[in-house]
């Protein structure tokens, strides 16, 4: 009798295969975890400096929480407001809204124009002293894929379901020498 060609190990291949394809899955994953953190820090860190920039000149909570916000749109998740009801015509539509929203007025109306999943976990504190401004602004974001998938084989996250970045940002208070606080 003859043997089959390949013989015992005509599966090998395929198994190695797949194996590997595992790994390289779960490295770039990590890898887009890791992308989306460092982006998330570096526009946290130009928010941070958008809103001392704001309180620096002389707005309010509101706009310099506005001047936050859209500072993070790329990493704020899903568009909730427009919903599927109203379209957006690509990029220059959103351009628009973001225009529309920054002119806003009020809270309620500027719900009303944008809003973004992540942006309930955006957060900021501004402290004045020796003529300087400083802004501290946090941002709570679910953990990605990565972190899931390995609670499937038993890892925790680092952390928890949730990872927070912070960014501190410090400007020169121009508004108290013109604007009583």
């Amino acid at each position: 009798m003859g043997k089959a060609p390949g013989g015992a190990r005509s599966g090998q291949a395929m198994l190695e295969s797949l194996i590997v394809l595992i790994v390289l899955l779960a490295g770039f994953l990590f890898f887009f975890d890791f992308a989306y953190g460092a982006v998330s820090r570096l526009l946290l860190a130009n928010g941070a400096a958008r809103a001392a920039r704001a309180d620096a000149v002389g707005y309010n909570y509101f706009h310099r929480s506005k001047a936050l916000r859209v500072g993070m749109i790329p990493v704020s998740g899903r568009r909730l407001v427009p919903d599927g009801g109203r379209t957006v015509d690509g990029a220059a539509g959103e351009l628009a809204l973001v225009r529309t929203y920054l002119q806003s007025e009020d809270w309620p109306e500027s719900y009303g124009i944008l809003d973004y999943e992540r942006w309930a976990g955006l957060s900021h504190t501004v402290r004045h002293d020796g003529g300087r401004c400083r802004v501290d602004a946090s941002f709570a974001t679910p953990r990605l894929t990565p972190w899931r998938l390995a609670a499937l084989v038993g890892v925790d996250s680092p952390e928890g379901e949730e990872q927070t970045f912070k960014a501190r940002w410090e400007i020169e208070d121009h508004a108290s020498l013109y604007l009583k606080r």
